[in-house]
């Protein structure tokens, strides 16, 4: 027989575990969660290790607004390949340890949204121990190849799906929802609509919804991101002049170099010749 001691220990163990889901997130910011607990995986990052947002700092005040509890929608208009969707994976890795809920995450295609899930979410979740804790991944290739558009983690799950299927986007509640490459989504998902407006209903009961919706855009005045940056505060990343101290968006007519051609195989070809400079609008 046990002693009451230890019953009591057992009864505090089983306790502990049942509650564990019911504990308030950490008072972090997504930008603090990760460089406290993100890895880059080998397979996606040039330097795989620690995460860093001294990196990339125009990420850090997107992350940042993700977790202001008065901001319901964050939009990301940016180049390709400048960490864009890794913001978008912080955001995902913050929920599934510090505020669980459920995720749908859209990508253009479902084959988009499984290629994802095998090349990016799968190597952060074996990557970050946060993570791989609490996502549940099952070992036969059977029962992984079902799991690949839908994760359970406690207090929620992970679906993945795309622009043009409407089955996911028109059926289950959730709290989260993630677009990625926006402008490159379905114009309709199936015969239901816009793939955003149905993805947004179905945060319809939820007063602590969040969305984030990223893309590098396309056409301007038909873009979808353009579109929803423009419904927003419309905040730009800046850079201080060394010269004046003053700070300015840098545009595309403020940059200074020289373009020099030549000719290969018949065909014209540009070049850059010296340095590429920023001409600062307050000073020159």
């Amino acid at each position: 027989m046990k002693s009451q001691t230890a019953r009591i220990d057992d009864l505090n163990s089983v306790c502990s575990q049942a509650v564990s889901a019911f504990a308030p997130p950490e008072s972090l910011t997504v930008n603090e969660w990760a460089d406290r607990h993100r890895r880059l995986s080998p397979e996606s990052s040039a330097e795989a290790g620690p995460w860093r947002t001294s990196r990339t700092p125009y990420l850090e005040e997107p992350m940042r607004a993700f977790t202001d509890p008065k901001v319901r929608k964050v939009t990301i208009v940016a180049g390709s390949q400048i960490g864009k969707t890794e913001a978008e994976l912080n955001c995902l890795g913050y929920i599934i340890d510090q505020d669980p809920g459920t995720v749908i995450f859209v990508h253009p295609t479902l084959d988009d949204a499984r290629k994802f899930s095998r090349l990016r979410v799968a190597p952060m979740i074996r990557d970050t121990p946060r993570l791989k804790r609490k996502v549940e991944e099952r070992a036969s290739g059977k029962e992984t190849s079902k799991t690949i558009l839908n994760k359970s983690f406690p207090g929620g799950m992970l679906i993945l799906t795309g622009s043009n299927s409407p089955s996911a986007l028109a059926s289950t509640p959730a709290r989260y929802i993630i677009g990625d490459e926006r402008d490159r989504w379905a114009m309709s998902a199936g015969e239901e609509g816009d793939p955003w407006a149905l993805a947004e209903a179905r945060q319809t009961t939820f007063y602590n919804a969040k969305a984030i919706e990223v893309s590098t855009p396309t056409v301007k005045g038909s873009s979808a991101i353009e579109y929803s940056f423009n419904k927003g505060t419309q905040e730009r990343w800046c850079s201080q002049c060394p010269e004046c101290g003053e700070w300015h968006d840098i545009t595309f007519d403020q940059i200074r170099f020289e373009p020099k051609s030549a000719k290969i195989d018949g065909r014209k070809v540009w070049s850059l010749a010296g340095p590429v400079e920023w001409a600062c609008p307050s000073c020159g």
